[in-house]
């Protein structure tokens, strides 16, 4: 009898804790006016980051939050701002998950090792999601660890990484910097400055960019398990022959243009020019 008691106690405790799937579209809005050289930085534990430069003209930006869940709950996701001088973090943080703000960000937590032999222990498969909207001289610094990130517009500069999920940076101009392991990377370049390096890695997944003609400096690109396509004025890349690496100088500057996969496809083209196959 005490066996079936507490079979049917452990019964109702798994029936209260679950919890109703549910989205919210509307849980964070924040706009503010920021000056020229800004910098923004997203940081997401589970997610997709969208960033488009914004259509009005002026200085505002515009970020809104979604956060969805299967077996969580609202609360269990809350969206928060700091700052730092000239530098916003705006981040989507998790119940017991820690800090954000220019020493760090901890986002998503699972609740550590010995939670998983609790009775009372809740996970949460949450997820949040940012759309926001930027002055083009505004620079983004775009990171989550599960979902995608898309940048397009922004001319101050670019960082994005995700560590399950593709990168996207499309007409941007600056210092341009894109990370994933698991996903493909995009990447159209409008404009550098001389000073200004390019640097995209995945290791899982095809990498495919567009330059902006006459580039110069110095090009590394690799695909250890497969193939680099490019029409870059390299004597490697012009040889019509496949290659898993091309590297060497054009021009004088000293830039640095490195494009590396693991396990994929690289392909360069410069603006209007198609890719050697």
């Amino acid at each position: 009898m005490r066996h079936r008691r507490f079979g049917a106690l452990v019964a109702t405790l798994v029936v209260v804790g679950c919890n109703h799937a549910g989205s919210d579209d509307h849980a964070f809005r924040w706009t503010t006016e920021v000056p020229a050289g800004t910098v923004v930085h997203f940081r997401d534990g589970a997610g997709n980051i969208t960033v488009r430069r914004a259509a009005a003209a002026g200085q505002q930006i515009t970020v809104t939050g979604s956060r969805q869940w299967r077996r969580g709950r609202a609360k269990d996701v809350r969206f928060i701002v700091s700052r730092a001088g000239n530098e916003y973090y705006v981040c989507a943080m998790w119940t017991g998950s820690g800090k954000c703000g220019a020493s760090g960000y901890k986002g998503r937590s699972t609740g550590g090792f010995l939670t998983m032999f609790s009775l009372f222990h809740r996970g949460s498969d949450a997820s949040a999601d940012f759309v926001a909207e930027l002055p083009a001289n505004v620079a983004v610094d775009a990171r989550t660890n599960n979902g995608s990130v898309d940048i397009s517009g922004i001319a101050a500069g670019v960082i994005a990484r995700s560590t399950n999920g593709n990168v996207s940076a499309m007409n941007v101009s600056g210092p341009v910097a894109l990370m994933t392991t698991n996903g493909n990377v995009g990447l159209s370049v409008d404009s550098v400055s001389d000073a200004d390096s390019i640097r995209v890695s995945t290791t899982n997944g095809n990498i495919r960019a567009e330059l902006p003609p006459a580039l110069q400096g110095r090009f590394d690109l690799a695909a250890s398990n497969g193939m680099v396509h490019s029409n870059l004025p390299l004597p490697s890349a012009q040889s019509g022959r496949s290659t898993r690496h091309v590297q060497g100088q054009v021009g004088t500057l000293d830039r640095l243009v490195r494009l590396h996969t693991m396990n994929g496809v690289v392909s360069v083209t410069t603006r209007g020019v198609p890719a050697t196959q």
